[in-house]
């Protein structure tokens, strides 16, 4: 695999260090953005990977994640094997950041990264179908 896609040390230490600023600054880190640049440049979703070991979702990832939806843009928790790409793959629904509690949809289950990729273009497809010139 490119070792180019793999994450960046540097931006990890900057989270550590944002960290050490101030209780009160608060912040989550999405992982992936998926975007498009035609027919109109724009977001088309935003997917948070978890693992399959019970990782919650925090009270800052539900503020970002009503804030995305409010917005339009859906919000899509991946949770499974990153090796295989057997996923289950949830919408966001809606949420409170008190407690934390978060509402999902179940979507689909995939069983490989083809299988995810075929997921992703479908999504795209319905994105950029409801675009107006």
């Amino acid at each position: 695999m490119d070792s180019t896609i793999y994450g960046s040390p540097r931006r990890d230490r900057f989270k550590q260090r944002h960290k050490l600023l101030s209780k009160e600054f608060y912040a989550c880190d999405l992982d992936f953005v998926l975007v498009t640049k035609t027919p109109v440049p724009d977001v088309i979703a935003v997917l948070d990977y978890k693992a399959n070991d019970g990782e919650r979702i925090t009270f800052a990832e539900v503020i970002a994640y009503c804030s995305m939806i409010r917005r339009g843009i859906p919000v899509y928790v991946i949770r499974g094997n990153v090796e295989t790409g057997a996923f289950e793959i949830e919408q966001f629904v809606g949420g409170h950041h008190r407690e934390p509690r978060a509402e999902f949809k179940p979507i689909t289950r995939v069983l490989n990264w083809e299988q995810f990729g075929d997921w992703e273009r479908r999504l795209r497809d319905a994105a950029e179908a409801t675009w107006e010139p």
